[in-house]
């Protein structure tokens, strides 16, 4: 039951992102000729040289990389996006594509941003996404040292050159500033760039320290113990993980062995190949 109430507090939570997303697109940067970062960017381009639907290009583009993701990345996150790329597509189609609360274009950029960018991080903070940019990033992180943050640069810099191009040099100003919003927002909600060393104590050693490496791709150090207490032996693991992935391994660790003690100890620095996956 309780299984049951986590998918659903999950997915509501997921709906709500989907609608700020797609509420701070269609509302506030869109119809400023302000362009969204990822595929929002992308199809916001497309919407204005030829009127194409937002949630029909924002679902199509989205096709190929989910089944990217679904051969790279972990079995829920998958399931996860394909939910919100759906939900994202239907709020993206449903809302009109028109001002609302101001025309000032330095308000719009702002607050679009905050609102679009707090609606994609609270997906992310759930356990999907809303697709597109983050997948193709999760992919290129899992296997490189490659962050996310620089694949969004790259990508964002793209689409403001194409604005550029399309508009004018002031309105590319704009976007630029929205990213920086917007990143800046995302990154508060989900404290992306905070790395934490956690430490196991658990009965189960061999068989969390095989299950953690299989789910977060991180390497597990571990070492026997024994408890001063109960007189018995321990396997301490140890890891290097970010902020995102802690529910990931609480709920991992539960479900090898509930009586687990488990330590976060935030860490400022670190040397080696650990790899940002978000």
């Amino acid at each position: 039951m309780a299984r049951k109430y986590q998918i659903t507090y999950e997915l509501s939570g997921i709906t709500l992102g989907c609608f700020l997303f797609a509420f701070g697109t269609n509302c506030l940067l869109t119809p400023s000729s302000l362009l969204a970062g990822g595929l929002g960017g992308v199809c916001a381009i497309f919407y204005h040289l030829f009127e194409w639907p937002m949630g029909i290009q924002y679902f199509v583009y989205n096709i190929p990389l989910l089944f990217l993701g679904y051969i790279h990345v972990g079995k829920k996150f998958i399931i996860y996006t394909v939910f919100s790329v759906i939900v994202s597509s239907l709020f993206l189609d449903w809302i009109p594509v028109r001002l609302i609360w101001t025309k000032d274009i330095l308000l719009c950029c702002i607050y679009g941003a905050i609102i679009s960018g707090s609606g994609a991080a609270i997906i992310l903070r759930l356990g999907g996404s809303v697709g597109g940019l983050d997948i193709l990033s999760r992919v290129i992180a899992k296997y490189t040292n490659f962050s996310i943050g620089n694949s969004g640069l790259i990508f964002s810099a793209s689409i403001v050159t194409i604005s550029a191009l399309i508009f004018d040099i002031q309105l590319a100003m704009y976007t630029i500033l929205s990213f920086f919003v917007g990143t800046k927002t995302y990154d508060a909600i989900l404290n992306i760039a905070e790395k934490n060393v956690i430490i196991i104590v658990t009965n189960e050693g061999e068989e969390l320290a095989s299950l953690l490496t299989a789910k977060l791709n991180r390497e597990v150090n571990s070492w026997k113990d024994i408890s001063v207490y109960s007189e018995k032996k321990k396997t301490v693991l140890l890891c290097l993980i970010i902020e995102l992935e802690w529910m990931e391994v609480t709920h991992a660790v539960k479900s090898i062995d509930p009586g687990a003690v488990i330590l976060s100890l935030p860490t400022k620095k670190t040397f080696g190949k650990f790899k940002l996956k978000w």
